[in-house]
């Protein structure tokens, strides 16, 4: 189930997540740099950084910036919006379960729900244990993912949208503890189909996969302006851990 190689890499998926702006980055990174206690010298690694809103933000505010994505698309944009912001980023195509840099960083982040995506909690827990062997002692992470309880009581099951002569409809349900997503795209009389299966942890289990990789949790909040996380009522689930 590699759904993700296809989707990511397709024209349209920026498209359906324009929503998802630098505006938004700006929010989240500002908590973070709020939070941790980051030298402006900083090494900071963005695991799946897609068009890099993120990677951008941080390094506007001077930090040493490398940031990795599978998708050859997504990591070309990225290239892209930062000679637009006239900021250096080290970008890097590759999957982050196969990653080798030489650099340690003080700080990984991954964010966007960019967790959950394998097939089993085996190959999943390695993404956490790779950002653990790559941080310095003492470095930080921080996952930004759904929130599990949230989630489940407010799925919107169709949503539709036009634009420009696009038509998009998105379907969504939960599934064997998964959040299953079907993406329709029709335009010039053509139509397209997507998806997006992501596994549901809850805090819980993501606390006992951090754990287990060596991680301390920390700090948790519910959304990007830095609420505390509520189970029920979160709508994000933001993790600070430390090496």
């Amino acid at each position: 189930m590699s759904w993700y190689k296809d989707w990511f890499n397709s024209e349209d998926y920026l498209l359906v997540y324009k929503h998802r702006d630098s505006r938004e980055a700006e929010i989240l990174v500002k908590l973070i740099q709020k939070k941790l206690n980051l030298l402006a010298s900083s090494y900071i690694l963005d695991m799946a950084c897609g068009a890099g809103r993120h990677s951008i933000a941080f390094a506007q505010k001077g930090y040493n910036v490398t940031a990795v994505d599978l998708s050859e698309r997504l990591i070309h944009e990225a290239e892209k919006n930062a000679i637009q912001e006239n900021v250096n980023v080290d970008f890097v195509q590759a999957d982050i379960r196969d990653l080798k840099l030489n650099t340690q960083f003080d700080l990984i982040v991954n964010l966007f729900t960019s967790f959950g995506y394998f097939e089993t909690d085996e190959e999943n827990s390695i993404i956490i244990q790779k950002a653990f062997d790559l941080l310095k002692p003492g470095g930080y992470f921080v996952l930004d993912y759904l929130n599990k309880n949230y989630l489940e009581k407010n799925l919107v099951p169709l949503s539709t949208f036009s634009e420009n002569g696009t038509a998009i409809t998105q379907k969504r349900a939960i599934k064997d503890n998964r959040v299953e997503k079907e993406i329709t795209i029709e335009k010039n009389k053509s139509v397209n189909k997507f998806y997006e299966s992501v596994r549901l942890y809850d805090f819980s289990e993501l606390k006992d996969i951090l754990e287990r990789s060596g991680f301390r949790i920390f700090q948790s909040f519910g959304d990007f302006n830095g609420n505390i996380f509520e189970r029920n009522s979160s709508p994000r689930l933001v993790i600070f851990a430390e090496k």
